[in-house]
């Protein structure tokens, strides 16, 4: 076994036995390659990720690869859900080197940490337009040998362009600053609102009429973009924002991105159309989609809104959910076995066959989902007429999707479609299950709870005659009693919940909106109290009293000198969620209304003082930011 065998991450913990001579991210191991003169080869990953699985099978599983790469690399494996300010700022070195980022991240440093080469899958042998890991591992060990000068210098004037800090004092930006803030320091609802109409109106402007969402393919879900235009109805009262937002929400639901058996939303479409997805579920994105799905709701009462609302949250109360001690799982893999993607949620024709033994059964069935359409996965076998005398392969994998022709919402809300999916999750949950990553991370949870909280605000408690908004609170309530009684006395909540010490500024900020959530629905004064603990634990450590904002990691860390992590990252971009500094903000601004007192209202003011020259340039792609900032100017200024 390599040095992995002791780890936490079940991502690290699987290669354990790999042939490579991995470490995890440590002192000791970029010290080993200064004292051998190697350079690191820095693997990023998640265990969930197909093609992170495809990449360990075929090379790092594969004793002549382990063989080049022990013997002129120093190897390093980091879990991008444990590590997620590793693998964020290394993202952007290989986003800048090569044009795109993903997992696997493949990234070669200077034994100082700096980055000087990487991308992301390698195929073991040259396929799909790319050279071989091989070739490629041999060609760096070579070319680092040769040009080790011109390494150094290079890689630490690439971190100096990526990271260069932007001129926050810019004329520019002062008056932006003066429109923003009035002289009695409080917020300009007038420039909040015109800056939540600008991004939205942005937004709009990537607006695929047809399908929803952003027109990109593939195709992501952007629940803070779709938030913002919620908002900007709200403020601006733009009634084509709200319309945009529903129909792209709509059309996701009815799409094969949404697991119409299981509940709950996969990781991303790849297509234009929501019908096929990267298969993984991971509990975060689901907990954004509850929030966000229920916020539409609430302004819209639209029935289809409420249906994903309830299989979102049975997903994430059957699968994710640990029943015996509380607490939140942190994703679903994509793979039930090697070399698989999917199989546990596609059907074949012969499979629905087994379960809609009637003819006419499955020619419904068959109309219904799509079945050999859009949502039809390229594999083996010939074409043949089935049951219902479709033209159609019979062992082909096809995703469940309903979005097509005019009747989608008619049919998801149907008594023929919830028999449906009732029979096919009773077929499926005899397969063989994906892995289920059972760690708890501490900004998962408390998203989770917190989006928990907010579905149980719309259960009246005088007058809830099924008791859902107590069973809500009791989910909740003991899923957040793990991290308390593990809480440590200054402050810190942990990166896993249950163990302190160890967060980041995204574990503080969701458990900070999870605590005041309890606080506020079961109206226990306990929960606020450790909810205002943990926000000055976070001034403290966390926060730029210079400058305003907030630091992703502790800045008084003294581990955070290696390579990348050297640089203090504040920023309020969305990257595939909601930006840490947003979320923070929002639960500083929470807490400055239960509490008035002025510490959090001068973090606050000072923190969107600092982002409004960024918010202003990023637009749409700062979303969860501009929400934050108008929210807090309409409520409290």
């Amino acid at each position: 076994m390599n040095n992995l065998k002791s780890e936490k991450s079940s991502y690290l913990k699987s290669a354990a036995r790999q042939p490579v001579n991995w470490y995890p991210w440590c002192t000791e191991a970029f010290n080993i390659a200064k004292e051998n003169d190697l350079p690191v080869l820095l693997d990023i990953g998640a265990v969930w990720c197909h093609w992170c699985h495809v990449m360990d099978k075929e090379s790092y599983e594969d004793e002549e690869t382990a063989n080049i790469i022990n013997e002129n690399f120093i190897a390093i494996k980091v879990d991008k859900d444990e590590r997620p300010d590793i693998d964020s700022r290394y993202q952007k070195a290989v986003s800048a080197f090569c044009g795109n980022g993903g997992w696997p991240l493949t990234a070669f440093l200077t034994y100082e940490g700096y980055f000087f080469y990487g991308g992301t899958y390698f195929p073991k042998e040259a396929k799909y337009g790319m050279p071989s890991y091989k070739s490629v591992l041999a060609e760096i060990g070579k070319y680092y040998r040769e040009n080790k000068e011109a390494v150094f210098s290079q890689s630490k004037d690439f971190y100096n362009r990526i990271f260069k800090d932007l001129n926050k004092f810019s004329i520019f930006n002062i008056r932006r600053v003066s429109e923003a803030v009035k002289g009695d320091k409080s917020l300009s609802k007038e420039y909040a609102g015109r800056l939540l109409n600008e991004a939205a109106q942005e937004f709009k402007l990537h607006f695929d009429n047809e399908n929803g969402g952003l027109d990109e393919s593939p195709k992501f879900f952007y629940f803070s973009g779709l938030e913002l235009l919620l908002q900007d109805y709200m403020i601006n009262r733009d009634m084509d924002s709200l319309s945009k937002g529903t129909f792209t929400l709509k059309k996701m639901v009815f799409g094969g991105v949404f697991d119409h058996v299981g509940g709950g939303f996969h990781r991303y479409s790849t297509d234009k159309k929501w019908i096929v997805p990267h298969f993984e579920k991971l509990a975060g994105d689901n907990a954004n989609a509850l929030r966000v799905y229920l916020n539409y709701y609430r302004v819209t009462g639209d029935k289809v809104m409420l249906n994903a609302i309830n299989r979102t949250m049975d997903f994430i109360t059957n699968d994710m959910y640990d029943r015996m001690n509380g607490g939140f799982y942190a994703s679903m893999d994509a793979d039930a076995a090697d070399g698989d993607d999917g199989s546990f949620f596609t059907w074949t024709l012969d499979e629905l066959k087994d379960v809609f033994a009637k003819n006419e059964e499955l020619k419904a069935v068959i109309n219904l989902f799509n079945i050999g359409k859009g949502g039809r996965i390229p594999g083996q076998g010939d074409n043949g007429s089935g049951a219902a005398g479709v033209k159609i392969n019979w062992v082909v994998p096809n995703v469940l999707y309903v979005g097509s022709g005019e009747q989608e919402e008619d049919i998801i809300l149907s008594k023929f479609y919830n028999n449906a999916i009732s029979r096919l999750k009773s077929f499926r949950d005899k397969r063989k299950q994906p892995f289920i990553d059972k760690i708890k991370y501490s900004s998962v949870n408390g998203n989770v709870i917190y989006s928990i909280t907010e579905l149980s605000k719309i259960f009246n408690p005088c007058n809830d005659n099924n008791g859902n908004r107590r069973k809500l609170n009791e989910i909740a309530e003991k899923s957040i009693k793990p991290f308390l009684d593990a809480f440590d006395k200054n402050g810190d909540v942990g990166r896993f919940i249950g163990e302190p010490g160890g967060s980041l500024l995204e574990d503080n900020a969701y458990i900070i909106l999870a605590l005041i959530g309890l606080s506020e629905t079961t109206s226990k004064p306990m929960y606020l109290i450790y909810a205002k603990r943990i926000a000055e634990h976070v001034i403290k450590n966390y926060y730029d009293s210079k400058e305003g904002g907030f630091f992703d990691i502790k800045h008084t860390i003294k581990s955070s000198k290696i390579g990348f992590l050297s640089h203090k990252e504040k920023s309020i971009i969305d990257y595939g969620g909601y930006s840490p500094n947003s979320m923070i903000l929002l639960g500083m601004a929470k807490l400055y209304a239960l509490t008035n007192e002025i510490q959090f209202q001068n973090v606050i003011l000072k923190s969107f003082e600092y982002f409004i020259n960024d918010a202003n340039n990023f637009k749409h792609n700062s979303s969860s930011y501009i929400i934050s900032l108008a929210d807090y100017a309409q409520e409290y200024c």
